[in-house]
């Protein structure tokens, strides 16, 4: 099978500067690619100005936590990575009869919404009558369509605690909010469906670098990109896969002290 590669280049600076001294703080980051058979590390560094820790989560995630105990007015953390992603064609897997992968075992643990990705009435209906069995891939991406379509993308309109409902009901917002619609759509159809965030390649207008996506199990995962109607290929990097945006955010943390916050993030994702 002839692979094609796509080599990719990440550079991703996040610091926050404080008005007063922090007493202590502690984040969570995951900010490292989740392993697969279409991923090849060449190389990657997670640094930061303080000492980090990292570990697996329970769904392969690498998470990091960084903790701060002594008194600073700044926080920097930064990535850089090398990585070669193929387009690999995932051919149905012959399985035995009494053998489950891990991914079949946990597709239960994303049929449940969250707080985020409850559906209302108006999403359960358009996922009903699009949504099709004998048709998944196909009609799955006539649903992001519908999606995409109803939001349209607009910045600064929604935030990160933004509910599905709330973001269908105003009719714009982010690609975390066309993912998690999708994801209200998808599981109110009994879907088992994950909520993906990394990097895009090659972004247009309507994303950055940093990106999200969902991932439908329909006897393997299936990833969607609501935000431009596409099945995702060798152009994106998955970083973690959680439940929503806030079980997987790539920041996340809080603080003690340190008064009014700034946060400067500089991405580049690039060949």
């Amino acid at each position: 099978m002839n692979k094609k590669i796509r080599r990719m280049r990440v550079k991703h600076e996040t610091t926050y500067t404080y008005e007063h001294d922090i007493r202590y703080a502690i984040q969570r980051f995951y900010l490292t690619p989740r392993a697969n058979k279409k991923v090849q590390v060449l190389n990657w560094e997670v640094r930061a100005n303080f000492e980090l820790s990292s570990q697996t989560d329970f769904f392969g995630n690498t998470m990091h936590l960084l903790v701060v105990n002594k008194p600073c007015r700044k926080i920097s953390i930064s990535v850089f990575g090398l990585i070669d992603i193929s387009s690999h064609i995932d051919k149905s897997s012959k399985r035995g009869k009494s053998k489950f992968s891990f991914d079949e075992v946990s597709t239960i643990l994303f049929k449940r919404p969250t707080h985020l990705t409850l559906a209302n009435e108006e999403i359960q209906s358009v996922a009903r009558r699009v949504y099709n069995k004998k048709t998944q891939q196909q009609s799955l991406l006539e649903l992001a369509e519908v999606i995409e379509k109803r939001i349209v993308y607009s910045k600064g309109v929604t935030g990160v605690r933004t509910t599905a409902v709330d973001a269908w009901q105003r009719g714009a917002g982010v690609c975390q909010d066309h993912a998690h619609v999708m994801l209200a759509a998808c599981r109110s159809q009994g879907l088992s469906a994950r909520y993906v965030s990394g990097y895009l390649h090659g972004g247009t207008s309507a994303s950055e670098a940093t990106h999200a996506w969902v991932e439908v199990w329909i006897g393997k995962w299936l990833g969607i990109d609501v935000t431009h109607k596409k099945v995702v290929d060798n152009n994106f990097l998955s970083l973690a896969v959680g439940k929503d945006y806030l079980s997987v955010s790539p920041v996340r943390g809080v603080r003690n002290g340190g008064g009014e916050e700034r946060m400067s993030v500089n991405v580049a994702v690039t060949g």
